[in-house]
């Protein structure tokens, strides 16, 4: 069989390069584009190595490692060890990955099988596998649209991930729990006691209260005559503003305390209100209030270790 060498360098140095910008955005690396070419060049010099006398030691362990780190450190530089060492662990991981899917895909679909001495093996062409270049022609494409489109959003998603909390308010014998967002734009305080506001969906107190309940949570004007429901005693009107609107109100229900789970400490807080909001706060579900920032201060709040 007739081996083209160019075409076979020149798929491996798509792959390589391939593989150091996944790589890349996997870590959130900010890193320039000819490190990435300039290592792929280096990393795909190993195809034409082969067939040189160095080229039997490119099989022992030790210059495989040897070639890793250079690869990596040519595409990353050092900086610190540990960055050093994340960087060369998660190329090795894609690699690995990405390697084992082409490696499935291929024999999945190989139909041109033998068997020689009791080994199986298949047949393929001097040009590459058919999926390696599939895997180029598809995944740079892919790559470009992570890297432009969606990696600022996985990173918006991540710092929200940080910022949840458990949340648990009492209504006397009646708890609610529920996925909180910590939000250092949330600056709502009731006018009079100064008390922070935190922000509660109206749908949260479902297993308290019946749907009727609720709905009367957001009828402001009526607050006076609401003496029948259950939470009148704890109802308060909060003044809000939201940019491009007049001053709005907000009903708002005193519970006897909150308890905020945050970094493995837990917060109890009595002095603190819970404004109802009738609308979504999460599109995906993730959270269903906001919590107010100062309610996770200890000097705001008993702290339970």
């Amino acid at each position: 069989m007739t081996i083209y060498l160019d075409v076979i360098w020149f798929l491996n140095f798509c792959i390589d390069v391939l593989l150091l910008y996944i790589t890349a955005i996997a870590l959130k690396r900010n890193v320039k584009h000819w490190r990435l070419i300039v290592a792929g060049l280096f990393a795909s010099s190993i195809v034409l190595l082969l067939f040189t006398p160095l080229g039997s030691l490119f099989y022992k362990p030790w210059m495989k490692l040897l070639f890793s780190l250079t690869i990596v450190f040519i595409a990353f530089g050092f900086k610190r060890l540990p960055y050093f060492l994340q960087n060369f662990f998660m190329f090795y991981f894609v690699t690995f990955m990405t390697g084992g899917g082409l490696f499935a895909l291929h024999f999945f679909w190989q139909s041109d099988v033998e068997v020689l001495e009791g080994v199986m093996i298949s047949k393929t062409t001097g040009y590459g596998s058919t999926f390696s270049w599939l895997f180029v022609l598809i995944g740079f494409p892919l790559v470009w649209y992570f890297s432009k489109q969606q990696i600022n959003q996985i990173e918006v998603k991540q710092v929200q991930y940080d910022q949840l909390t458990e949340v648990e308010i009492s209504f006397g014998e009646k708890l609610v729990h529920v996925k909180g967002l910590i939000d250092s734009g949330n600056q709502l305080h009731d006018p009079i006691t100064r008390v922070p506001v935190m922000i509660l969906e109206a749908r949260a107190l479902q297993s308290i209260l019946s749907d009727e309940m609720i709905a009367t949570l957001s009828k402001v004007e009526e607050i006076g005559m609401m003496v029948d429901h259950p939470f009148a005693e704890r109802m308060r009107i909060v003044p809000y503003r939201v940019v491009g609107h007049d001053q709005q109100f907000l009903i708002a229900l005193k519970p006897d305390y909150v308890k905020i789970k945050s970094n493995e400490e837990e917060h109890q807080i009595k002095k603190v209100l819970v404004g109802i909001n009738h609308s979504n706060l999460s599109n995906d579900g993730d959270y269903q209030c906001i919590v107010h920032p100062k309610l996770i201060l200890t000097n705001h709040g008993k702290k339970l270790a």
